[in-house]
């Protein structure tokens, strides 16, 4: 599959845009402030029903209401319709005239992002970290994304009966049993199959990172749970009973999946405490590149890249590195730096 343009109409900064892009790659050069990646933004939207930056409500410019993405490809044209009214914003994805209100995951097309925020990940805070990892994981396998839609609504129903306690109620009581139940056994599903992919891809992890590092180098995973992962739902089952009287005070579960976390480790230590920030940057460029190839094992159809500005986190080992890699498929890469109108591809400027 190739994506041949896009038409834009009230789109974030976008009154009205279309441009064509290349068939191997596409450079969308301007300054900061120019609607790069608003544009590469409407491209996935497209190809996968959602933002990488929030809801798909923040996508239409202010005051406008209806917003339009029409992406063709080689094989089909897709359409995003936002309206807005009055209490709420419709959604509306069509597909060679076939309508659907959500895009169905069987519709969504194999994307693979690199953005910088991605590369100073391991820094960042835990919250974020989780979000990652889920997100990556939920991409390549749909019962985990059921399993993790199901652990977030009983965590949202947990939380809300812990804020409407009635501790001398049994009835109460009883309902935050239930729910305990529910808790620990959706708990289970996230932690052990968050544990099993890092375990899982922790050598070819590693392979990934010393092909951008250009040097070897001792790398290894670790998921950090709340409980031992062998005795998992009953230990968690136990740390909520002994927590209850906190959890009653604050209106939050205070152990599970939600608070836990993953550690990478180079030359032994813990890379958050002991790795230079380009070596951050390596890691998390490995794990996109992870996600590049099992997106493409499991997909009929190659992935298409997306880059936003990230050749300016990377000094030109690893940028070339990245290139030769991104340059096997097709891609669409935002940048500041004029001397990227020399890569390879179609060039777009969006300097006003």
């Amino acid at each position: 599959m190739q994506v041949l343009g896009v038409k834009l109409h009230n789109f974030r900064s976008y009154d009205l845009f279309e441009a064509d892009f290349g068939p191997h790659g596409t450079v969308i050069i301007g300054p900061n402030g120019t609607g790069k990646t608003n544009l590469l933004e409407a491209v996935y939207v497209a190809l996968r029903g959602n933002s990488f930056r929030g809801s798909l409500v923040d996508c239409m410019k202010h005051d406008a209401e209806t917003s339009t993405v029409l992406l063709t490809t080689d094989n089909e044209t897709r359409r995003v319709q936002l309206r807005r009214s009055a209490r709420t914003t419709n959604k509306e994805f069509i597909i060679n005239d076939h309508q659907s209100k959500l895009l169905p995951r069987k519709s969504r097309l194999p994307v693979v992002l690199f953005e910088p925020n991605e590369l100073r990940l391991l820094t960042s805070s835990p919250t974020r970290r989780r979000d990652f990892l889920d997100g990556l994981i939920s991409r390549l396998d749909a019962t985990y994304e059921r399993n993790l839609r199901a652990f977030n609504r009983t965590l949202l129903q947990r939380n809300e009966l812990l804020k409407r306690h009635q501790e001398s109620a049994a009835s109460w009581r009883d309902q935050l049993f239930a729910w305990n139940i529910k808790f620990v056994q959706t708990a289970m599903h996230i932690a052990s199959a968050r544990a099993n992919f890092l375990y899982s891809h922790e050598s070819q992890l590693g392979t990934l990172y010393t092909s951008l590092a250009g040097s070897s180098t001792n790398f290894a995973v670790e998921y950090i749970p709340s409980c031992p992962l062998d005795a998992y739902e009953q230990s968690l089952l136990d740390r909520l009973e002994r927590s209850l009287e906190y959890e009653i005070a604050t209106g939050h579960t205070s152990c599970g999946p939600q608070r836990e976390d993953f550690l990478i480790h180079l030359h032994n230590q813990p890379a958050n405490k002991v790795a230079s920030r380009g070596e951050m940057r390596t890691i998390m460029l490995a794990f996109k590149l992870l996600e590049l190839e099992l997106q493409t094992a499991l997909s009929d159809v190659k992935p298409i890249i997306l880059m936003d500005d990230v050749f300016s986190e990377l000094d030109a080992t690893r940028e070339q590195l990245l290139q030769e890699t991104i340059r096997r498929h097709q891609f669409i890469v935002t940048t500041t730096d004029a001397r990227h109108e020399a890569d390879d591809g179609v060039i777009i400027s969006t300097a006003t």
